[in-house]
């Protein structure tokens, strides 16, 4: 038995604690307790696909920033590669002509034709990031020409070597390069532009 004040009358009412009132009231509590953890699952289940979906926005974003960074890396070594290529092409044609030019010429009359090789690629490429990715083997038989060529001329200048004599080791130097460089530079800048391809970006 419970009782229960009335405010109008200034009365205690008594009434008696049914079975039946008793689970009502458990029931009211239960639903209640149900409501607030419903409640708090949504909330925690709303946290989570929050963070979810943050983690794999920021995943997909750095995907994307590396694969524009590899993009761009491989288009600066393509074109780089291509006009070191283009540049030795050039220096070749401008061996060829110079042999001719000092065909049968004497010591003094030499001095008359220079062999000014282009340098412009080559010089630049030391302050090119992209200069180290070049492959070693290329690298180094670029510079190795330069060298050999720059030394060939200079002693045929200086009448160190013959003009026939010396002309025979630049046109040696000259079907090397042809032969056996520009094709493994053609090589390479080929894979190149067939990855950018693959990835809808075009190079001339």
């Amino acid at each position: 038995m419970m009782s229960t004040r009335d405010p109008l009358m200034n009365t205690r009412q008594a009434y008696e604690v049914t079975p039946e009132r008793k689970i009502r009231k458990k029931i009211a509590l239960q639903q209640g307790e149900i409501s607030n953890l419903s409640f708090w699952i949504s909330q925690i289940s709303m946290i989570i696909a929050t963070v979810l979906g943050v983690y794999l926005a920021a995943q997909q974003g750095l995907q994307q920033a590396v694969m524009f960074e590899q993009i761009q890396s491989d288009k600066n070594n393509y074109y780089l590669r291509t006009s070191l290529q283009q540049e030795l092409t050039d220096n070749l044609q401008l061996i060829r002509d110079y042999t001719e030019q000092i065909k049968g010429a004497g010591a003094h009359t030499i001095k008359r034709y220079p062999l000014q090789l282009d340098t412009f690629v080559w010089e630049s490429m030391k302050y090119s990031p992209a200069t180290l990715e070049t492959p070693p083997s290329l690298l180094s038989a670029s510079r190795q020409f330069y060298r050999q060529a720059n030394d060939i001329y200079q002693k045929i200048y200086s009448s160190f070597y013959h003009s026939t004599y010396g002309s025979k080791l630049l046109l040696e130097l000259v079907e090397q390069m042809e032969t056996d460089v520009l094709p493994k530079f053609a090589a390479d800048t080929d894979k190149l532009k067939l990855m950018l391809a693959q990835q809808n970006i075009e190079v001339e």
